[in-house]
């Protein structure tokens, strides 16, 4: 890699480059690296960013969950790194923040509106396709398969990100071109990978390969049904390298995108020399024509025909080939794409400070201090509730001690209880045995002749006497 000259100016900044927001917090995310199988191009774009910021000397920040693979990658190839594995933090006046612009929550751009941050917007996709577009009306992320073109990317999108103070930059001419229609200033930045070549050619074994781990996936199968009879390799979720040494063994490519940004399986099709062959409705898409190695119909039916006619016509598939190999370098060579960002840095310094951003970061340290507030009150109201549960919780023993107690008590009294009817059964009956026997010697002495033995008894006592 050629060497890329460095900048001796002013810096605009630290450069901060997060995929992930917070809106509860309002903190820049943790930098973390995570399995994962493969990097979303959307997110290497991000990195690549990160990577040319930190060749032309800047101090530079990657957050979010990070891939080890694609971090290495790059890292090998520039000789640099931007930090990584920190901490989440609150956003910093000499802070340059890149986000993308796929995030649907708008807490999570509105708590770095309210920061004294100075905010970069990459707009990788067509605005409202994937993240909340800056609009007053309520949004819902809409389905891919079915959205009008026409709803996305709109005047009132850009619009929206550059009143409140965004800097836009996106990998796209069509979204630039987009935002410039709108009034908006967008730079292009394109995308660069360093000390890339294209891999050698190898051997085309296979017809047709399509992605099967993407949103386009039920499309693709549709196609394939009208397959039949043509080798087919179905690409489900694998690695970045494999994904590519499976493309270049397939001489075309199914890709129903509908509209998205610039698309890096397509790129990577085209670099192998496998054409694809694509729905011409993505107005941002890069290099999805026959002068840069593709076949673009209109409507989803067609891709089937279009596959078939162009495997019948050898000589013309060979030079779509040929044309993807030639022109796909030139869309991600290095030293131009450092180029861009160092003079898109450098106009960030041009400018100045924007005035809204004092008073903006003014609300967002009275937000931050009210919700520390309230986070306070909850923690005092957790722990009045967790003594409270514990004297519950007392009073609960206490209470099962005591009906422990009364339940003993209540045992004794009740065999007591038991024991008194038992005796008052034994009084009953001794003392019915008593009368019966009472009556039985009143009876007795009432006979006659119990009456003069007795009265004979007592004469012979007395004259004893």
């Amino acid at each position: 890699m050629s060497e890329i000259r460095r900048s001796e100016e002013p810096r605009a900044g630290r450069v901060v480059v997060t995929a992930v927001g917070d809106p509860v917090h309002g903190q820049l995310a943790e930098s973390r690296f995570v399995d994962r199988p493969f990097l979303y191009g959307g997110e290497h774009n991000l990195y690549q960013i990160a990577f040319a910021a930190a060749s032309l000397g800047y101090e530079v920040e990657l957050r979010g969950w990070l891939h080890r693979p694609s971090f290495d990658q790059l890292s090998r190839a520039t000789g640099v790194e931007p930090r990584a594995e920190m901490p989440a933090r609150k956003p910093e006046p000499d802070d340059v923040v890149v986000v993308p612009e796929g995030w649907r929550n708008p807490l999570d751009y509105a708590r770095l509106v309210l920061s004294p941050a100075r905010l970069v917007m990459a707009i990788l996709a067509a605005p409202g396709l994937f993240g909340w577009p800056f609009v007053a009306d309520p949004w819902e992320p809409p389905d891919p398969l079915t959205v009008r073109p026409d709803r996305l990317a709109r005047p009132e999108h850009f619009r929206g990100m550059d009143a409140l103070g965004l800097t836009l930059v996106s990998s796209s001419p069509g979204l630039v071109a987009a935002a410039q229609a709108a009034g908006v200033e967008c730079a292009f930045l394109g995308t660069g990978l360093p000390s890339w070549a294209p891999p050698p050619p190898v051997e085309k074994t296979v017809d047709v390969a399509a992605l099967l781990d993407n949103r386009w996936a039920g499309l693709a199968e549709q196609v394939l049904s009208e397959l039949d009879g043509l080798t087919v390799d179905r690409i489900e979720t694998v690695s970045n390298e494999e994904l590519v040494a499976r493309l270049a063994r397939a001489r075309t490519l199914v890709w129903p995108s509908r509209i998205e940004g610039q698309a890096r399986i397509s790129w990577e099709a085209r670099s192998v020399g496998t054409v694809p062959v694509a729905l011409g409705s993505n107005p941002f898409a890069v290099g999805l024509d026959e002068a840069h190695g593709a076949v673009v119909v209109d409507d989803i039916e067609e891709i089937a025909r279009a596959i078939r006619s162009l495997l019948a016509d050898e000589p013309h598939r060979a030079e779509l080939s040929r044309l993807g190999r030639e022109t796909a370098p030139a869309e991600v060579s290095w030293e131009p794409y450092v180029e861009r960002v160092a003079a898109f840095l450098a106009g960030l310094r041009g400018r100045g400070r924007d005035p809204s951003r004092a008073p903006l970061a003014g609300m967002g340290r009275a937000l931050d201090a009210e919700l520390a507030e309230l986070a306070r009150e909850h923690q005092r109201r957790l722990e009045e509730l967790a003594a409270a549960g514990r004297d519950l919780t007392e009073a609960t023993h206490n209470q099962e001690r005591m009906t422990a107690e009364s339940a003993h008590w209540r045992a004794l009294f009740e065999r007591a209880s038991a024991e008194t009817e038992e005796l008052r059964m034994e009084v009953d009956s001794l003392r019915a045995e008593n009368e019966r026997l009472a009556a039985e010697l009143r009876a007795l002495l009432a006979r006659r002749s119990v009456k003069a033995a007795l009265r004979v008894a007592d004469t012979v006592r007395r004259r004893d006497d």
